[in-house]
């Protein structure tokens, strides 16, 4: 028998919400999951900070950012009745969330954990059998909270995979872009980028300043990634190139940091959080 209420839900790659009708039989195993680990990450023993980029805090630390929850995630606790159920053989899957009194329960979610045209065996009765459906796994831990139009979590890598915060970041000072200049993946024109960068640049370079995603990056595998979206990076002197062009210079700034994917059933080519096509 299913649940008559609905808590649990996924949210896509494109930022729209599916409910998720759980059995009976498992609803509270799943509910245990979102709320006990919610409980360990979010006490009232652990200090609160306010997030402004920086990524290093202790063990009983949490960053927090404040906004408003997107109305088409709100809506999963104030009408749930009207969101289309998951369907794992056409949607694709950033995160898991629990919602129950008014907490929101975060979990990345990536196509590892989809169990779908894949050979899985399970014991059963003394023997393996195969497990012919589409399945998900619920991993036993939640990476963020939202609670009183505040965001919390501990990794931004996380964080930022659910919702976009570059935002919340400041703006790279001409002094962070001389050190971004000086990055071994990148060959860049330093003094044109302060002269032409506006915030969103600016943002885009504090977030990859902070987050050291190029570090140990291989700019050969870079561009060859880049490919698959059509945004061409010359490669010069096994250094990437940071061309003197905004437009270029944004899609290029957004690859690096990850903010490009593709549509799990057409094959489009995204950015997250806008559903623009690249």
């Amino acid at each position: 028998m299913k649940n008559v209420t609905c808590n649990f839900f996924a949210m896509l790659k494109d930022d729209t919400v599916r409910k998720i009708d759980l059995l009976q039989t498992i609803t509270a195993d799943i509910r245990n999951v979102f709320i006990n680990n919610g409980n360990a990450f979010l006490n009232e023993d652990v200090e609160e900070i306010l997030f402004d980029g920086n990524f290093n805090i202790q063990d009983e630390e949490i960053l927090y950012v404040e906004f408003e929850l997107p109305e088409n995630v709100a809506e999963s606790s104030t009408n749930p009745i009207g969101l289309k159920v998951l369907n794992l053989a056409t949607d694709d899957i950033k995160a898991l969330f629990w919602v129950e009194d008014e907490v929101y329960y975060f979990q990345n979610f990536d196509k590892r954990k989809l169990l779908q045209n894949k050979n899985v065996i399970f014991w059963d009765k003394d023997t393996f059998d195969k497990f012919t459906n589409n399945a998900l796994i619920v991993d036993n831990m939640v990476n963020a909270i939202y609670i009183n139009n505040r965001f919390y979590f501990k990794s931004y890598a996380n964080a930022n995979k659910i919702f976009s915060l570059i935002s919340f970041f400041e703006a790279a000072s001409d002094e962070v872009i001389d050190q971004f200049a000086t990055n071994g993946t990148l060959t860049v024109d330093a003094n044109w980028l302060k002269e032409n960068a506006d915030t969103i640049i600016k943002k885009q370079i504090t977030l990859i300043q902070n987050s050291n995603i190029l570090t140990n990056a291989s700019p050969k595998k870079i561009k060859s990634s880049a490919n698959k979206f059509n945004l061409k990076i010359q490669l010069v002197d096994r250094k990437l190139i940071l061309p003197n062009d905004k437009k270029q210079c944004k899609d290029i700034l957004s690859f690096l940091n990850e903010q490009y994917y593709f549509g799990l059933i057409t094959g489009n080519k995204f950015r997250t959080n806008s559903k623009r096509e690249a």
